[in-house]
């Protein structure tokens, strides 16, 4: 009995210590399964925390450059450049520069270069103007206090990366790890960046149409090394030197996008291709601790959690890249703040300091008194379309028929012993006057010639001239309702352009009774004013004031009729239409047309700029937007000049055969009389917003000396 209770007891233990095993292991498995699980669950939440840190990265943090009020994280001078150049490529949501629109940045900065390397077709281009693209260029990318370092630091260190961070990674639960509720924190030592997918596409598109065409002429591998296509479309490399001769280069004055994956949605990537692109493309100094001068598109982070039975700190990492999904992310390079300054009429244009463009007097036009119409007067309402005879005793008409017939009647009444009978009225209501018409009809001599007085005989200035006819010129008035040209004529025409103001002189002369001497344009240089619209010749009936209100584009348009200006309007013209495609690459034809179509008075100044709804403005000072200062301006680069060069004003505009009905205005001038029309354009690259400067003028010169009829 006692042996067989012996091994029963052992059963027992044995099935004691078995169970005990069975427990112990079990107990581990599921300490074991919720440690597994809880670090998968923190794990997938640090995923999820750091893929919205490469989701958020886009926008924040931003860079402090715009806002009311601050701090900002720039100041001084270099916080005025940022703002003068790229505020119009503020993100609208944030209203800041952050890295969804840092290529954006980098891609003006491009084309500003381009345009100061490529100036006066690369021949010589203007000094300032390559200093300006290095000044913009240093801005993004100067290792001490860049935009591009300013950024890189945020995104490695701002506290908006743990906001961004546990904003999604919070919401998760560790339960299986820790009690219910537990989320998961930041681990901020985790913290790091790197700068991935290289070569790939940045989110930054280019329009060949607003690259200068002597740029991709003279470097015409240009677009095939830096272009890539991503998602159906083409982008500008990321993490790739641009190379802008003469200006970038890897050290100084470095240019690089970021890659920012077109329509890729931020994904988690392996910690050893994190670590493996994890150095800079761009270095900073040595003894800098920003890990670069370009922003970083790729981050890591690190989240924890408190194992509730042991008490230890559960770990995880996490490595993911950012991505642009929406098409709102994907952009075009341009100058959006860009503005063209046109002016018509003479006036400053500032070199070598900045300062306003302006027009000066009498840029908006000259005056001079005009002939014919209205009340005129004697010469230009009567004489220039009739010879008017005059009797000794200053009987008028323009019949000289009626003359004849009093005489005639006066003849007969002598012969027949009545020489003192009157004139019939009949007789002498043919008279045009003066009045009474019966006592000057009575006092015509029967047999004297009475003067043939014209506009070339009246005026005591020319040679020839009838004593008879000068001293008959008030009684020719008042008989003909008109004035004498002492009296004012019909008046002045104002807005005279310089040509038209020779041909007013010269002209008003004529009927005036001359000669002609031609004040206020006075050689060599003679005077200048705003440009109208004309043909390069008119016919001997068009008035004084043949030139009208131009257009932009009829301006510029109307230097092609002349061969030796039209190669250089061209250039002129395709420079302005470049432009206009710089600060909207997406603009029509329409678009730009209106732009040319916008009315330019003479002595006016107009600005080209884009308004916030990308709408194309031409304004005057009064309208202009902040980013705009018309009183500190300053072109950068060469200038262009289409002009007509000094043509001689006879006869196509001044003493034509046939002019206002005269057989011929002149038979001779002794001096030389000439006109000449410029298109003055003014390159910039766009440093400070300022594409370019063009100004138009109308220019005549006559030497002072009188022009006579006959000589």
């Amino acid at each position: 009995m006692r042996r067989h209770h012996g091994k029963r007891g052992a059963t027992l233990s044995l099935v004691v210590v078995t169970t005990l095993v069975i427990m112990v292991i079990g107990m581990g498995i599921f300490f074991l399964s919720k440690l597994l699980g809880g670090a998968r669950e923190l794990q997938n939440a640090t995923d999820s925390g750091n893929l919205n840190v490469a989701k958020q990265s886009l926008r924040y943090p931003s860079l402090k450059l715009f806002g009311a009020s601050g701090p900002y994280d720039m100041s001084g001078p270099r916080l005025a450049l940022a703002r003068q150049n790229f505020g119009q490529l503020k993100d609208p949501t944030t209203g800041e520069l952050d890295l969804l629109v840092y290529n954006r940045a980098v891609g003006q900065a491009m084309l500003v270069a381009m345009n100061a390397s490529s100036d006066s077709g690369l021949n010589s281009p203007n000094p300032l103007g390559l200093a300006d693209a290095k000044t913009l260029i240093d801005l993004l990318a100067n290792p001490n206090d860049g935009l591009g370092r300013g950024l890189a630091n945020k995104l490695d260190g701002d506290s908006q990366m743990d906001t961004s961070f546990t904003n999604l990674a919070q919401l998760a639960s560790i339960r299986m790890l820790n009690k219910p509720g537990t989320s998961p924190g930041n681990t901020s030592s985790a913290k790091e960046i790197s700068y991935m997918a290289p070569l790939t596409a940045t989110n930054l598109q280019l329009n060949p149409a607003s690259i200068p065409p002597g740029f991709l002429s003279n470097n015409s591998n240009f677009l095939a090394n830096n272009l890539i296509s991503q998602a159906g479309s083409t982008y500008l490399k990321g993490y790739s030197l641009i190379d802008i001769p003469t200006i970038t280069d890897s050290s100084s004055f470095p240019l690089m996008g970021v890659p920012l994956r077109p329509m890729s949605n931020p994904h988690l990537v392996s910690e050893f291709d994190f670590k493996k692109l994890k150095a800079t493309p761009l270095a900073g100094q040595a003894n800098i601790a920003a890990a670069s001068r370009i922003p970083p598109n790729a981050f890591k982070s690190g989240g924890w959690g408190g194992e509730s039975y042991q008490g230890n700190a559960v770990n995880a990492k996490s490595c993911a890249i950012a991505g642009t999904v929406a098409l709102q992310g994907q952009f075009t390079a341009s100058i959006p703040c860009g503005f063209i300054v046109v002016a018509n009429g003479p006036g400053n244009t500032p070199f070598g300091s900045a300062g306003a463009v302006n027009t000066v007097p009498p840029a908006a036009g000259m005056t001079d008194n005009a002939y014919g119409g209205g009340s005129g007067d004697i010469f230009s309402d009567v004489l220039m379309y009739n010879t008017v005879y005059v009797t000794n005793n200053g009987a008028m008409s323009t019949d000289p028929q009626k003359i004849v017939d009093i005489q005639n009647w006066k003849k007969a009444q002598t012969n027949a012993g009545l020489p003192t009978t009157p004139v019939p009225t009949a007789l002498a209501d043919g008279l045009n006057g003066p009045s009474p018409k019966q006592s000057f009809a009575d006092g015509i001599n029967a047999n004297e010639t009475p003067a043939a007085c014209t506009q070339y005989n009246s005026s005591s200035g020319e040679p020839g001239f009838s004593q008879k006819c000068v001293d008959s010129l008030p009684s020719m008035a008042s008989v003909y309702n008109t004035n004498l040209p002492s009296q004012g004529g019909a008046g002045a025409l104002n807005g005279l352009m310089a040509l038209e103001k020779e041909k007013a002189v010269v002209i008003n002369a004529r009927p005036g009774g001359g000669p002609a001497v031609v004040s206020g344009l006075a050689g060599p240089t003679g005077n200048c004013t705003g440009l109208k619209t004309f043909p390069t010749s008119i016919g001997p009936m068009v008035p004084i004031q043949f030139g009208q209100t131009g257009t932009i584009g009829a301006l510029l348009g109307s230097f092609s009729a002349y061969p030796q200006a039209s190669a250089n309007e061209s250039i002129i013209y395709n420079s302005i239409t470049l432009k206009l495609k710089q600060i909207k690459p997406s603009a029509s034809a329409s678009e730009i047309q209106g732009v040319l179509n916008a009315s330019l008075p003479m002595g006016a100044l107009r600005y080209i700029w884009l308004d916030d709804s990308g709408n194309f403005k031409v304004t005057d000072s009064g309208s202009l937007p902040t980013w705009i200062n018309p009183s500190s301006i300053l072109p950068d680069g060469s200038e262009v000049i289409a002009s007509t060069g000094n043509l001689d004003v006879v006869p196509s505009f001044v003493n034509i055969p046939g002019e206002q009905h005269f057989p011929n205005p002149w038979d001779c001038h002794s001096g030389v009389s000439t006109y000449q029309n410029t298109a003055d354009w003014t390159n910039s690259s766009g440093f400070n917003c300022l594409q370019g400067v063009l100004r138009f003028s109308n220019c005549a010169t006559d030497a002072g000396q009188p022009w006579h009829c006959p000589c």
